[in-house]
């Protein structure tokens, strides 16, 4: 077992399958001490098992991240279990695919409670533990958080809010020695699977989660302490920085605008265009 992050007490939300299993089986195997999370406890116990069956430590805390009480729970177990917390990947999602004017309230405030207030409510939990001793966060975001994609209003909300909310994150914790960087993973999961079966699919297969987890592992570990306040996307075999926001074009009027200098400015030659990634210009009408 590689022992990079050896006994670093770590927990990984929504890690029952997918990319969080994949991503708690990999700091699992450089030595983290993980608590796995679910909503479904015999696939949350699954997991334990697995990572302990290689030799591994892990513990079951089955609950879900939309209850801000639970995520203080969440990360309080990992302190009394295992000392402390020096990661967490806040991994935890859900979709609830429609177009913009079908999507219901429900399905709307549920993805953004999972995605977002969880990342929030975790992640807050979490900095309040790392005051002292610092550690890393991994703040989960998506292709459609940065660039949109048709038929997830509500999912690419919450993913383009937690861009915003690591920033101010990385702003307010870096004094305190923790990290934290948002990954933009590309993989095959449930959640990608609507490209197999739905009304839209994709030029390109998907990779397996495991071929993705290992730049969590780099990311909480000494290797990658320098990185911090980041945008990374990866795939298995390319990895992006994303820019920070900055302004494509300034203008300055100090004599006042006009209607004629809004045009004069605002031409079709200076606006800026979607531009996704390989991953987003891949999906095609089915």
């Amino acid at each position: 077992m590689v022992d990079d992050l050896a006994g670093l007490p770590a927990v990984v939300t929504g890690s029952s399958r997918g990319l969080g299993r994949a991503f708690a089986q990999a700091v699992a195997q450089a030595g983290a001490h993980v608590v796995v999370n679910g909503t479904d406890p015999d696939a949350t116990q699954a997991v334990v098992d697995a990572i302990t069956s290689e030799g591994g430590t892990a513990i079951p805390c089955v609950g879900s991240v939309t209850d801000a009480a639970f995520c203080a729970q969440l990360i309080e177990t990992c302190v009394e279990e295992f000392g402390g917390i020096g990661l967490l990947v806040n991994n935890a999602g859900v979709t609830r695919d429609r177009s913009l004017t079908r999507m219901s309230v429900e399905e709307f405030d549920e993805v953004v409670a999972v995605h977002l207030r969880g990342t929030w409510a975790c992640g807050a939990a979490a900095a309040r533990a790392m005051r002292k001793s610092g550690g890393s966060i991994v703040n989960v975001t998506s292709g459609a958080g940065l660039f949109g994609t048709f038929g997830q209003a509500n999912y690419a909300a919450a993913k383009a809010g937690i861009i915003g909310l690591s920033r101010v994150m990385d702003l307010e914790l870096a004094r305190h020695g923790i990290r934290v960087n948002t990954l933009a993973p590309v993989a095959r999961t449930n959640m990608t699977a609507v490209f197999d079966t739905g009304t839209v699919a994709h030029r390109l297969p998907f990779p397996p989660p495991e071929t993705v987890a290992p730049l969590v592992t780099y990311l909480a570990s000494d290797a990658g302490r320098h990185l911090h306040g980041q945008v990374l996307s990866f795939d298995g075999t390319e990895l992006s920085v994303w820019s920070h926001p900055a302004a494509t074009s300034t203008w300055t009027q100090t004599g006042g605008w006009t209607i004629e200098a809004f045009g004069a400015a605002l031409t079709p030659e200076t606006m800026q265009h979607p531009n996704p990634d390989r991953w987003g210009s891949g999906i095609v009408a089915g």
